[in-house]
This record gives C-alpha cells, sequence and structure tokens, in this order.
C-alpha cells in the first residue's frame, strides 16, 4: 500500500492542489467559524513538515501529531492535500479559547491508486490571542483515572478498577526489560494508556473512527504507550518504548517487541508464536519467501508475521550479538522491504545464508 501511495505522489500530487471543503453543518457565517476555517486551510498550504501551527508547548519537540495514520509523518499539509479530498464535517466550540474540528480524508482515485477513507478530529486553542493546532490527547481523557509508578504513570479509563499491585508489578518489569535488552533506566516514566473500547484508543490518535487494526501502539518518541488493555502489563509496547525510535523496518521494531514482550497483549508468547508458525512452516502453508513478503492473512497484524520477524531478530543476536542488532535497529537507512539486503552487508553473508539461518530459529524445539 505504501509503495502505491509513494508512487502516486512521485508522478501526479505536484499537479494536485487541494482545499478544504466545508460540510452544509459548519457555519462560517460567523465570523469565529470562519476564522478558525481559514487557519485549517492555511494549515494545508504549508509546504513542508513542521510545528508551526501547533500550541506552543511543541516548540521545541520533533513530534508533535500524535496521529497514528503515517500519511502525517510522510507528507506535508500541502501533499496531503493534494492526495486526498479534505472536509471539515464538523466544528464546535468548548469555551471561548477552544474549538474542536473533524476532519474528514479520502483518497482521490486520480491520483492516489489506492482507496484510504479515514474521520479525524483535532483541537483548536487560543493562546495569548492566537489559535494554534493540538492533539486530543490533553483534553478528551481527563476522566481517566491517574495512578503513578517509578516507570510508568498509568492513565486508566473509568470503565476500568485500578489494579494498584499489578501497576507496581509492571514497573518492575520495565527494569527487568532494561536489564535484559542492556539499556539503562528509563529518563521519565512511560505514560500508559489503557483504554476500554476502541473510542478510547483512537480518540488517543486523534481519529474519530480507526481502521481496527490494532489492540495498542506505542509513541516512542513521547514514551506514550496506548492499548486496549485492563492489564497493567504491556510488555510488547513496553519494548517499543523503551527502544525508542528506530529504523522503519516491521522485521526489526516488531520481531523485538514480539521476541521480548510476545504478541496479542501478552496471550501469546515468543515460544507460543514459534510453535505456531513451525507448525505453519511445517505443513507447507507458510514459506520463508511470503513470510518475508509479510504474505500472511493479514499483512502487519497477523501473529505469524510478528513470529516471522522474532525469529529474524533472535538469529542476529544468536549469531552476532546484541549490539550487531541495535546497529541495524537505529540504522534509519534500513526499511521492511531492504531489511535482508542490509542484514547481509553487514554480516558478509549473502541472503541464501541468512535464509538458513532465520528457519533454524523456526524449525527447532524452543526451549
Amino acid at each position: 500500500m505504501k509503495k502505491l501511495f509513494l508512487l502516486a505522489l512521485l508522478f501526479t500530487f505536484y499537479h494536485a492542489h487541494g482545499q478544504l471543503k466545508l460540510a452544509f453543518q459548519v457555519d462560517t457565517t460567523l465570523q469565529k467559524n470562519k476564522s478558525l476555517y481559514e487557519f485549517v486551510n492555511s494549515y494545508f498550504n504549508q509546504t513542508s513538515i513542521n510545528n508551526t501551527f501547533w500550541h506552543p508547548k511543541y516548540k521545541n519537540k520533533t513530534y508533535y501529531n500524535y496521529t497514528a495514520d503515517w500519511i502525517w509523518r510522510r507528507f506535508t499539509p500541502k501533499q496531503i492535500a493534494g492526495m486526498f479530498n479534505l472536509e471539515m464535517v464538523d466544528l464546535r466550540d468548548v469555551n471561548d479559547t477552544l474549538s474542536y474540528f473533524n476532519l474528514s480524508v479520502q483518497s482521490k482515485p486520480s491520483v492516489v491508486n489506492d482507496s484510504y477513507t479515514n474521520l479525524y478530529k483535532y483541537y483548536l486553542v487560543k493562546v495569548k490571542g492566537k489559535w494554534y493546532m493540538d492533539n486530543c490527547k490533553d483534553y478528551d481523557l481527563k476522566t481517566f483515572n491517574k495512578f503513578s509508578t517509578k516507570n510508568i504513570r498509568f492513565f486508566v479509563s473509568p470503565s476500568y478498577q485500578l489494579n494498584v499491585k499489578g501497576m507496581h508489578m509492571a514497573s518492575t518489569e520495565i527494569d527487568s526489560l532494561c536489564r535484559i535488552l542492556d539499556k539503562p533506566g528509563l529518563k521519565k516514566p512511560i505514560e500508559y494508556y489503557m483504554c476500554a473500547d476502541e473510542d478510547e484508543l483512537n480518540n488517543l490518535a486523534n481519529m474519530v473512527n480507526g481502521r481496527g487494526t490494532t489492540t495498542g501502539y506505542t509513541n516512542s518518541e513521547d514514551g506514550i504507550v496506548a492499548g486496549l488493555n485492563e492489564n497493567p502489563s504491556y510488555k510488547h509496547e513496553f519494548v517499543h518504548a523503551i527502544l525508542g525510535k528506530g529504523a522503519d523496518c516491521f522485521f526489526l521494531q516488531e520481531g523485538m517487541a514480539m521476541l521480548y514482550g510476545g504478541g496479542n497483549k501478552g496471550q501469546t508468547s515468543y515460544q507460543q508464536g514459534i510453535a505456531n508458525l513451525r507448525d505453519c512452516y511445517n505443513s507447507g502453508s507458510c514459506d520463508f519467501n511470503n513470510l518475508y513478503a509479510l504474505k500472511t492473512d493479514t499483512k502487519f497484524s497477523n501473529i505469524l508475521s510478528y513470529s516471522f520477524a522474532a525469529a529474524c531478530c533472535k538469529f542476529i543476536i544468536d549469531d552476532y550479538g546484541l549490539d550487531c542488532l541495535f546497529e541495524l535497529y537505529y540504522d534509519k537507512g534500513v526499511t521492511t522491504e531492504n531489511f535482508l539486503e542490509k542484514l547481509g552487508q553487514k554480516t558478509g553473508k549473502n541472503r541464501g545464508d541468512l535464509k538458513v539461518g532465520i528457519e533454524k530459529q523456526i524449525t527447532a524445539a524452543v526451549n
């Protein structure tokens, strides 16, 4: 999907000029609404990705838009406006200095050779007489109950009861993971948002409705973990938060998280995942090539893909050491598409040798 977006962008977005449309229910005869619409419309004329339009609290931060969808990180606002039909479908006041809007985003068939649609929510905040954009997190989740431990600041859905003992145990797990991963202790506690339903989870990522493909995610830059999870422990996402932002590579990112944190909210351990993968492998339903191409039941979200990625990471660690793994992990030149190529360059092994090594991790009995 990403390749299709990029190819379409390279050839066509320069000729597409987007304009923020208005739904009939947004009354711009009101001066305030008109001003806010013009502010948002001007945001989508930006030709670079920067935080100029964002709340001053993000002034010294490189990461400020918490929206989980990858398009917001990869493309400038003007590029997004060129690739998608954008419509402000709702605009509401909270008070004199706080409003929010809903934004409908639909791919333009003539520009993007793929179907994409979503509905987002952002706040507009007036600071010292000037309007800025902001994320939903600080405004919509005030009803969440808070509890702090050494390593984790918990924000718990009002639908859940606080599990204080479990919270302290989860904090201890962070120390254990840091030791296993040979990382120093956290500079600041992780924020963990324990959500009871998809609406709460989506809202953290500025989405009114999500795409139903995740039960949790991590904002590595800000150390924020969010999950559809009543369990104070979410080791998979904790690994992401501890390791921080690395290469845009599924095999490294999700492989390490699966290897040390398991999958399915901790319900599937690495050992169980590998056992399932081995059965699939031995039955002929899986092979190395389709696993590496992520051609399993659901790309990026199938436990077989996660387990295969974990086997790749364990192979690197067992044969070349954790330092070698981390050199690849933090190399921004490594991607999902070129992972084996970069691994071969690092180790001096050809694809066939790497395939044999990774397959041994899959077919060997798991202790």
